[in-house]
Parts: C-alpha cells; sequence; structure tokens
C-alpha cells in the first residue's frame, strides 16, 4: 500500500488538472469574469478529486481490480 504522501499527490494533482479546466470551460467557453467563476470551480475540483482519490484508496485497501483490466 502506498504511503501518505502518495495519495496527497494523486490528490493534488488531481484537483489542479481539474480546478483549470473547469474554469477554463467557465471562462473561454461560458464567457464568466475570472473573479466570479474560480471559487465555484475550485469548490468542484476538491469535491470531485475527494470522491476520485477516495474511491481509488478503497480499491486498492480492499484489493478491488479496476474493471477494465478484466476483459477475458
Amino acid at each position: 500500500m502506498p504511503k501518505l504522501s502518495y495519495w496527497i499527490g494523486q490528490y493534488l494533482i488531481a484537483v489542479v488538472s481539474m480546478f483549470v479546466l473547469l474554469l477554463a470551460i467557465d471562462v473561454l467557453m461560458r464567457g464568466e469574469s475570472l473573479a466570479r467563476a474560480w471559487p465555484s470551480a475550485l469548490a468542484w475540483a476538491a469535491a470531485a478529486s475527494a470522491i476520485f482519490i477516495g474511491s481509488r484508496y478503497r480499491n486498492m485497501r480492499n484489493n478491488i481490480a479496476c474493471g477494465v483490466l478484466d476483459k477475458k
């Protein structure tokens, strides 16, 4: 099982990449102002990343294989 620093790094990578993506969509495609768009983009990125990394942690802890890789 990876150390806590691994999971923190994975979470930070997920949050930053999702934040940039959501912010770009709000500002560039929807025309929102940067001041109005960044708080909601950060909140959604933090919540979604927590769910994503939490499910990866649970699957690794319970030794659950990825369903995509189980094609036979």
